[in-house]
């Protein structure tokens, strides 16, 4: 009783000092894809307890070919109890920080003999200063709900796997049947939860049988044929879609293989050695890879890599937590650090990873004691040390995200070469401070991080934009150049799902009175994005239907609208919301029968709440004699 009663202490210690160290970064604002994924996605608006608003939060994603739809429901959770509360949601994030933590301990201690090494490793894993943006970049709940269900699944079926029997099937089931599928539907990494089992299978529990049984043998064999038909899949052409993205990067597929062996290093760096100034939630400065001797680290760090993975071969018997641990951590990058079509680098990629790396460190830490003299003192004074410094990095990270503005202009010291770090900072600055002029320090710092923000990436557009709202906001007509810039790269460098903010954009401010460009400059913008031939069949069907809302709402040309519309129509026929649309426009322009029989045709199938309510109106108007009154609404 007081050994457990020492391990409660220690554990409610070491999660007190997590919630202190996190707690400052908890009043930091929404950022980054933040608002595409959560605040602009009105089914997440939750304010009731129905079947029909649950379900539309389930289907409401845009990340990901699942949706991933579990992390989008506790989205709308959060909403209904809070609202958009930046607040409230980056403490549900720590919240399932803290979960995730004492599962890495519970497994821990299941991989390890005392309970003092896992705390260690539960410890490591809470406090790396790598964890940050998977508990403060609210969107980044995705990564740590996925984890938190990898975490539970992968102990329960150690669980089963130990205690066999009926009781041991039961645990399986549970580990494979629920939380393995929660997972995957919080984030796409969760498919990755077999190959952990398959490396703890053929690793630590074959160590300690000394065989591999029936279980291992066919989950062998069913992941080696996943994979082989994946590779078949992904080559075929009905997997192209995957290689899509390299279309809309400034990269190719051999340039991102090449650089993520140098990024490996780099996350483990950052792990191992944590520089305050090096972390950043943006990467963008980052050189690629274009061949295996530019840069010249690049072969090294491939090199480096192969002996990773032939040390975890040597020593996958005589020391099999070393090796677990690095293939965990390999195993962990799979998806997002190989040969995907996505951003070259991202701290929160390494959440699940890191456990790898923390139990390496436990396991040495154990090791080195069992050794009396200078080995025990080293390994004690490395391990605390590592502890140490990573709290003080990851409370002063806390503190810079616990304020944009902070974050963002430290942020942008640290990377002077990052396009978004600069665009970030010079957009904290406008949306917090107000613009007395043209002659404010204000604006001349936001002008200034802007303008390099477009002069680091020739593909980068936002930087244009920004500098045009900041003109707009200070009365002063957007100038000429920046039109044509934006103009440019709208039509000629690669155009991203990102990329359609900057056009969403231009819509807004219009639609708030903002917008300081006349109607020829937006079309001529629209036209540009349009034209590039990167621009998905999607994208341009989202592009016409805004061009239709400016056309609707500021310049107030429904003929030119209808055109819009009916354009996004062609491509997206069978689009709700844009059926929606022309049948208010049909309204507007004096045409209620055609207004009737698209209303009629629509149904409510595809709306979100918001959408049924204008259709419903719109109908009443139809239906109602004096439907002139309705025409303001």
């Amino acid at each position: 009783m007081l050994r457990l009663a020492k391990q409660l202490v220690s554990a409610g210690l070491v999660l007190a000092v997590c919630v202190a160290v996190f707690w400052n970064g908890l009043y930091g604002s929404f950022f980054f894809d933040d608002a595409a994924n959560i605040l602009y996605v009105e089914s997440l608006g939750l304010t009731e307890f129905s079947l029909p608003a649950l379900q539309e939060a389930w289907n409401s994603g845009i990340s990901g070919p699942s949706g991933r739809p579990v992390a989008q429901l506790s989205f709308a959770l959060n909403h209904y109890f809070s609202g958009f509360d930046p607040f409230a949601f980056k403490l549900t994030n720590l919240v399932i920080h803290l979960l995730a933590g004492s599962l890495v301990f519970f497994t821990a201690r299941r991989l390890l003999i005392a309970p003092v090494f896992a705390g260690l490793v539960a410890a490591l894993w809470l406090l790396s200063p790598i964890q940050l943006t998977s508990v403060l970049y609210v969107v980044q709940r995705m990564t740590s709900l996925s984890a938190l269900f990898v975490l539970a699944g992968f102990f329960l079926h150690i669980v089963g796997r130990e205690r066999g029997g009926r009781a041991g099937a039961v645990w399986l089931m549970v580990a494979w049947c629920l939380f393995w599928p929660l997972a995957f539907f919080s984030k796409e990494t969760g498919a990755l939860f077999p190959l952990f089992v398959l490396a703890w299978e053929l690793i630590v529990r074959r160590n300690k049988s000394g065989y591999l049984d029936g279980f291992a043998r066919v989950l062998s064999a069913v992941v080696g044929l996943g994979f082989a038909a994946g590779l078949v899949y992904a080559v075929s052409p009905s997997g192209q879609w995957l290689w899509a993205g390299y279309g809309m990067r400034s990269f190719s597929l051999t340039e991102r293989v090449l650089t993520e062996g140098r990024v490996l290093w780099f996350y483990l760096g950052l792990i191992i050695f944590p520089r305050l100034e090096a972390f950043g939630l943006y990467h963008d400065d980052i050189a690629l890879s274009t061949s295996l001797v530019e840069p010249w680290t690049t072969f090294p760090a491939w090199l480096g890599l192969i002996g990773l993975v032939w040390v975890a071969w040597r020593t996958r018997r005589q020391a099999p937590l070393l090796s677990f641990g690095i293939a965990w951590f390999l195993v962990g990058h799979i998806l997002e650090s190989t040969i995907l079509p996505l951003e070259i680098a991202h701290e929160h990629r390494n959440y699940l990873p890191l456990f790898g790396v923390a139990l390496i460190g436990g396991w040495a830490l154990e090791r080195a004691l069992a050794h009396p003299g200078w080995q025990k003192t080293l390994g004690m004074v490395l391990i605390l040390g590592l502890l140490g410094y990573s709290v003080l990095v990851t409370t002063l990270r806390a503190h810079q995200f616990g304020d944009e503005i902070r974050r963002t202009q430290i942020e942008s010291q640290y990377h002077r070469e990052s396009a978004r770090t600069n665009y970030e900072a010079g957009r904290a600055l406008v949306a917090r401070l107000e613009m007395v002029s043209a002659d404010s320090p204000q604006y001349s710092f936001a002008r200034s991080h802007y303008e390099q923000a477009g002069k680091l990436d020739p593909d980068f557009k936002s930087s244009w934009l920004g500098l045009i709202h900041l003109n707009c906001s200070v009365g002063r007509p957007a100038e000429s150049e920046w039109i044509d810039q934006l103009s440019r790269r709208l039509r000629e460098s690669p155009f991203g799902p990102g990329d359609r903010s900057v056009l969403f954009g231009i819509k807004e401010m219009s639609n708030a009175g903002t917008l300081c460009l006349s109607r020829s400059e937006v079309e001529r913008l629209f036209a540009a994005a349009g034209a590039n031939p990167t621009t998905t069949l999607s994208s341009r069907a989202i592009l016409h239907s805004w061009l239709a809302d400016y056309l609707t709402l500021t310049v107030r040309d429904l003929p030119a609208a209808q055109a819009e519309l009916d354009k996004s129509l062609a491509i997206a026929p069978y689009n709700p919301s844009n059926q929606l649309k022309r049948a208010q426009l049909a309204f507007l322009q004096g045409h209620r029968d055609e207004a009737h029989v698209l209303l009629d045709r629509l149904g409510d199938e595809g709306l979100v709440n918001s959408e049924r309510e204008t259709a419903a109106m719109l109908k009443d108007c139809l239906d109602s004699a004096g439907s002139a009154r309705c025409v303001g609404k």
